[in-house]
């Protein structure tokens, strides 16, 4: 939390790391798609929110949108935002296994690049559940468990390159598709749908090699390197599941 409170004005700045997530929701929603034809109206909730990007790409497509996060200043940050854009988001801080909404709230809820962070999977996905709607959708994007998430994620992108700060992530807190679909069955969730989220270019050490020499910052500016939808779920992965 220390991490995105010092740096949540930086959410909406372009060629910082934080924005990188709306380079990342393009993709997202483009898997979303499938499944969803249309936000208008729909009530969703966006589970670690960050300074919001998610959330107003939604608003504008006309959802409801509340968004809950756990750092403050980047709730401050996306209220902030949003009051600019004149858009009507409810946003929160708090914590993910409280989420401090009535059951069946929702029609949908996102979880992008946060499940690897908790300490208890298992109850944040029964909170989710709980203010899901029946029927309603559940989207996540997560790291597979692996030696080659472990060389990319932390040893490259922290130990080598410094574009995450040392011990922003923790491998044994990565989970394995596998595992992550038995504690959505355990927790009322079924039809899940897993495709990998590619967002190291199929591990291109090229790309890696710019990073090092460019800086993350640089490297955007020069063109963000491309995200694919694949079924290599070896390092980042992304599903959706639907409460039973």
């Amino acid at each position: 939390m220390e991490y995105y409170d010092r740096h949540a004005s930086t959410w909406w700045e372009e060629g910082q790391v934080l924005h990188l997530s709306n380079h990342f929701n393009k993709t997202r929603f483009e898997f979303t798609a499938a499944y969803i034809s249309s936000w208008k109206n729909l009530n969703v909730l966006d589970v670690g929110c960050g300074g919001g990007l998610a959330c107003e790409t939604l608003a504008r497509a006309g959802a409801i949108m509340s968004g809950l996060d756990q750092s403050a200043q980047s709730i401050a940050a996306a209220q902030a935002h949003a009051n600019q854009n004149h858009l009507a988001i409810n946003y929160r801080a708090g914590n993910a296994e409280h989420l401090p909404y009535p059951d069946n709230t929702f029609d949908c809820v996102l979880c992008f690049d946060v499940l690897e962070h908790l300490s208890n999977v298992s109850k944040v996905i029964a909170q989710i559940h709980h203010v899901l709607k029946p029927g309603g959708f559940f989207f996540f994007d997560t790291i597979n468990r692996t030696l080659k998430s472990k060389v990319i994620m932390i040893w490259l992108l922290e130990n080598i390159l410094k574009q995450l700060p040392q011990g922003f992530h923790d491998w044994n807190k990565f989970i394995p598709p596998q595992e992550l679909t038995e504690v959505l069955a355990k927790n009322g969730f079924s039809q899940a749908e897993i495709r990998g989220f590619d967002v190291t270019n199929q591990a291109d050490f090229r790309m890696f090699q710019k990073i090092l020499s460019k800086g993350l910052k640089e490297y955007q500016r020069d063109g963000l390197f491309p995200i694919q939808l694949n079924n290599d779920v070896s390092v980042c992965y992304i599903g959706k599941a639907i409460k039973q």
